[in-house]
């Protein structure tokens, strides 16, 4: 009985292609040919993945769904989702492959990255117009300068770019929506699912207190940690957790509060019990962070 392999970025590494490589955290390589047995076995990659297809053909499944991959297909992967690609006949790709770890250090906006990801669990395949392949493009050989590059500001502009495809990633999404008629009906998990991101990322709203988010829903703590676990694997504590301190950490490294300020901004009691919550979660203290 096959296992499912989980795949880091940084594995990628060593499989023999021809890539530009930003340490452990971007991938992109115009010249990945998928072999039999390259995803051949169901997997999770720790990483969000972005790829269109230039030349041939696959299936590819996606969470026991089956879907089909040729040229002028754009394919959304999230770090969640179970992936097997099988049938390849002549297959050519371009994926810009992006660490957990480093969207996570990144100063993107998370209700940016919530909408991309909440539309990559339910619809990962996407048909695209010409003029967005070139635009994709455009964006897939910038960051491939970048990353080569010498540049004593890359790793800014590197996250400057990410966020501005992130932000085309969304327009290409909305365009998919607005067109596609026979969009599936959400299922119960999702829309709660949605909500409950809907909540998290208003930044009035910011607390780790699940009752009210319950409460705003309208169902009780259990029943919505239920349907999201159900939906994305994850708890809702869990989806809590990662978006204070996701929250935390664009705001030390990225504006000039204090970090008592943050403590309170993020609703916490003290910044001693912030501290403590950030330290928990992260291996270090918002201070070691800051100077990290």
């Amino acid at each position: 009985m096959n296992t499912i392999e989980k795949i880091s970025v940084s594995q990628l590494k060593n499989i023999g292609l021809e890539m530009s490589v930003l340490d452990d955290d971007i991938i992109l390589s115009d010249n990945i040919e998928i072999k039999g047995n390259l995803f051949d076995n169901p997997c999770r990659l720790d990483g969000f993945v972005l790829l269109f297809c230039a030349h041939g053909e696959a299936e590819l499944q996606i969470n026991l769904h089956e879907y089909k991959i040729y040229p002028g297909i754009l394919v959304l992967n999230i770090p969640e989702n179970v992936i097997r690609i099988s049938n390849v006949n002549n297959l050519k790709i371009y994926p810009i492959i992006i660490s957990s770890d480093f969207l996570k250090k990144m100063n993107i906006k998370m209700k940016d990255l919530m909408k991309l990801y909440v539309f990559a669990k339910k619809e990962p395949i996407i048909s695209l117009e010409y003029s967005e392949i070139a635009t994709l493009e455009k964006y897939y050989f910038l960051l491939e300068d970048i990353i080569q590059s010498n540049e004593e500001r890359k790793q800014s502009i590197l996250e400057g770019l990410i966020q501005s495809l992130v932000s085309k990633l969304n327009s290409i999404i909305h365009r998919f929506q607005n067109n596609k008629q026979d969009f599936p009906a959400k299922k119960r998990n999702e829309e709660i699912f949605e909500s409950f991101i809907e909540l998290l990322t208003q930044s009035e709203a910011i607390g780790r207190n699940l009752a009210y988010y319950a409460e705003k829903i309208g169902i009780t703590p259990n029943y919505l940690s239920k349907l999201v676990k159900e939906y994305t694997g994850r708890t809702a504590v869990e989806w809590i957790d990662e978006f204070v301190i996701f929250e935390a950490k664009t705001m030390i490294k990225h504006t000039k509060y204090t970090i008592q300020e943050i403590a309170y901004k993020l609703k916490f009691p003290s910044p001693s019990f912030f501290g403590k919550y950030f330290k928990r979660l992260t291996g270090m203290s918002p201070k070691q962070y800051k100077l990290s």
